[in-house]
């Protein structure tokens, strides 16, 4: 039978499983976060190196270098927008991907606690117990078994004998329940 410390063991478990796959979300997107800041900076320098070209004297593409500087600067803009737009997408893929892991866990979790919050005496005796023919069998001695012995059919004796043989297997009780049996058929 699973106990409570199983169940705790279990959500334990699930809980450390969400928090690394948290961790390692929150990891790569600060992994993307500092690729970008370092994409900016590389094209920042870029820009600068190309402009200390463009105005050096005797360039030869100083006559054009106003013209050159705006189209590589519309450029490297396009280029950090699209670098800005594919962090986003990946941040937003990241949270996604989160929220999902987060809900698909609280329902993990969930299922878990309903399954060992069914009481300890339910799980133990399922269904059968309401079903049994002597009711609290299981905390009954052998003179209040059979005390309740008579008025039982056949069928009924032989359940109680089963389950007397599989569980306590006290001699007194079945020798009582293999006479009743026998005389019975």
């Amino acid at each position: 039978m699973i106990d409570r410390n199983a169940s705790a063991r279990m959500d334990r478990g699930a809980e450390g499983a969400q928090a690394e796959w948290l961790s390692a979300m929150q990891s790569l997107a600060e992994q993307i976060q500092k690729q970008q800041q370092n994409s900016q900076q590389m094209i920042q320098e870029l820009i600068n190196t190309y402009m200390q070209l463009l105005n050096t004297p005797g360039s030869y593409l100083s006559g054009q270098a106003q013209q050159q500087q705006q189209t590589l600067q519309q450029t490297l803009q396009q280029w950090m927008e699209q670098a800005h737009q594919q962090q986003q997408s990946f941040q937003q893929q990241a949270q996604q991907q989160q929220q999902s892991f987060q809900q698909m866990t609280q329902e993990v979790l969930g299922s878990y606690s309903q399954l060992f919050n069914i009481p300890l005496s339910y799980a133990k005796e399922g269904l059968r117990d309401a079903q049994f023919p002597i009711e609290g069998y299981d905390e009954l001695n052998v003179e209040e078994v059979s005390a309740r012995l008579d008025g039982l059919s056949t069928e009924e004796l032989r359940e109680v004998r089963d389950y007397e043989e599989r569980t306590k297997n006290r001699d007194t009780i079945l020798e009582q329940l293999d006479r009743r049996i026998r005389g019975g058929s």
